[in-house]
């Protein structure tokens, strides 16, 4: 390779370097650790806010009963999902049981929570959320009736 090729070459890398790092948001490296946490535990919850939230609404008559949360930690950015169904505890293998899921858009990746036994609510562990976006969403059963919410995303 020529000198005059191998200065280009090397500038062109150099660029590549500073142009990526100009790009990089150092806030996303330190959301990452979040992943999988649990948000009360990590100190996020201290600055949460609802940041979505839908009624968890029947899928046969749309009457609603409860509400599914997207949950936002502005120190940590990151996200997680909550559901309260203000019905009676879950009674496994019966009614009243369900789940919530938080989903972050960008690649997939989903954390669910199961609402405990005798427990009508349930939160899951968090996501990174920075610079990206994310949504959550419950279901739960009494008896033939299906319950269903989903949130916009933010």
């Amino acid at each position: 390779m020529s000198t005059s090729a191998r200065r280009f070459a090397s500038l062109g890398g150099a660029a590549a370097i500073v142009g990526s790092s100009l790009l990089f948001d150092g806030a996303v490296a330190n959301a990452a650790p979040y992943d999988g946490t649990d948000p009360g535990a990590t100190g996020c919850s201290n600055t949460a806010r609802v940041a979505r939230s839908a009624p968890i609404r029947n899928r046969y008559n749309g009457h609603a009963q409860g509400t599914v949360y997207l949950m936002y930690s502005t120190a940590c950015r990151t996200v997680w999902a909550k559901m309260v169904t203000g019905a009676p505890g879950c009674v496994p293998g019966d009614d009243w049981c369900g789940s919530a899921t938080v989903h972050r858009n960008s690649d997939g990746r989903e954390l669910i929570c199961y609402t405990p036994a005798g427990r009508s609510s349930c939160s899951t562990r968090q996501l990174n959320d920075a610079g990206v976006t994310s949504f959550a969403e419950a279901e739960y059963t009494n008896g033939p009736w299906n319950y269903y919410g989903k949130t916009a995303s933010y």
